[in-house]
């Protein structure tokens, strides 16, 4: 619990760029009756933005903690 407790925005962060992923290969995509491809292309940026944010909380998570460890 401790490590979700200082993590927790990472652990968000990662369950938000899973979810868009996970929509975006269920939702699918196909050719429309005009030919046009219809696919949710905005959950592929999301992802990676999310993942992104992801990598970035957890380094700054990880970079308070042990400095945190160091001071006391």
């Amino acid at each position: 619990m401790k490590v979700l407790k200082r993590f927790w925005l990472s652990a968000l962060f990662l369950a938000l760029s899973m979810a868009c992923l996970l929509s975006f290969n269920l939702i699918g995509s196909y050719v429309g009756k005009d030919g046009l491809l219809v696919e949710p292309f905005g959950f592929i940026p999301l992802f990676w933005l999310f993942i992104l944010l992801a990598l970035v909380s957890f380094l700054v998570s990880l970079f308070r903690n042990r400095q945190n460890r160091t001071n006391r």
